[in-house]
């Protein structure tokens, strides 16, 4: 089940809750905080908070009994990811890019049969102070792709005789 509200973090009416047998999750579209049945109750006695990078620590929140962390999104067209600018979070956007084919046996697969072929460019990472931002590009792109990938079609129209009256 699929339940949007309004975020406690940032009052916007872009709050996603996924409800898995397992696992409730909840990612705010808007501001890009995001938490789960995992982080309820607060930083001093939660386990999976301890967990985290020191980076992640220093950006959480905490608000309604849970502790709301950056998201991220890693999909076939790029990954939005909290990033440190200026001292402060801002949100990344790399876009999946192809790798060359003299470079990708720097990328080796995990299972070392063959070597990737794309990756996440995240040496020309785009900064956005805000993730709804961050998601309008990755949109864009998406789009892009789409239409670049799609075969251009001729319109065939049958041809018509020309009546006598």
């Amino acid at each position: 089940m699929k339940i949007i509200s309004n975020c406690p973090l940032c009052e916007e009416h872009s709050l996603h809750v996924l409800e898995h047998t397992e696992l409730n999750m909840t990612q705010c579209l808007y501001c890009g905080y995001a938490t789960s049945d995992k982080y309820v109750g607060d930083k001093i006695i939660n386990n999976e908070y301890k967990n985290l990078t020191d980076m992640m620590k220093r950006w959480s929140k905490e608000s309604d009994g849970r502790i709301w962390i950056p998201g991220i999104l890693t999909l076939p067209e790029g990954m939005v990811y909290p990033i440190e600018a200026d001292n402060v979070m801002k949100w990344g956007y790399a876009e999946m890019i192809d790798i060359p084919k003299d470079e990708q046996e720097q990328y080796p697969l995990s299972d070392n049969n063959g070597f990737y072929e794309q990756k996440y460019d995240t040496d020309n990472v785009i900064v956005y102070d805000n993730f709804y931002k961050c998601l309008e590009t990755l949109n864009k792109k998406a789009k892009e792709k789409r239409m670049a990938k799609m075969p251009e079609s001729e319109l065939k129209l049958p041809k018509l005789k020309k009546l006598k009256n």
